[in-house]
């Protein structure tokens, strides 16, 4: 192998594993020791990667929603969740890994539906 084809291969795997390096862990900035369970209505989704988002209105804090953090699209699919699942209006409980900072962002464990489903989301804690 020439120092030219090393050269070209050492860059390839380096741009092919930014985002891996870029990415982030939950528990780098959340407690992920407990869950705690935000019951609210969804006021806003943004449903983009890289992660989906869910913004919440909890009672007794008026003006300020909760901003709850899941998956990517294909991970939330996987755990049975699509675009519809959870709208704008719901009445849902996220059980959550509240932020390290005490901001009022939280990373999703589980979710009831508004049926009374649970699902297990999972964030990008390792946790499937």
């Amino acid at each position: 192998m020439t120092t030219r084809t090393l050269a070209i291969v050492l860059v390839a795997v380096v741009v092919r594993a930014a985002p891996a390096l870029a990415h982030h862990t939950v528990a780098n900035t959340h407690d992920v020791s407990k869950t705690v369970a935000l019951t609210g209505v969804v006021t806003r989704v943004s449903w983009h990667n890289p992660h989906v988002v869910y913004h919440l209105s909890v009672p007794g804090e008026v003006g300020v929603d909760w901003e709850v953090e899941s998956r990517h699209l294909d991970g939330m699919r996987r755990s049975g969740i699509d675009q519809g699942t959870i709208k704008v209006g719901d009445r849902v409980t996220f059980n959550v890994f509240l932020a390290l900072d005490g901001s009022r962002h939280a990373a999703t464990d589980s979710v009831v539906l508004p049926g009374g489903r649970t699902v297990r989301i999972g964030t990008v804690t390792g946790r499937p």
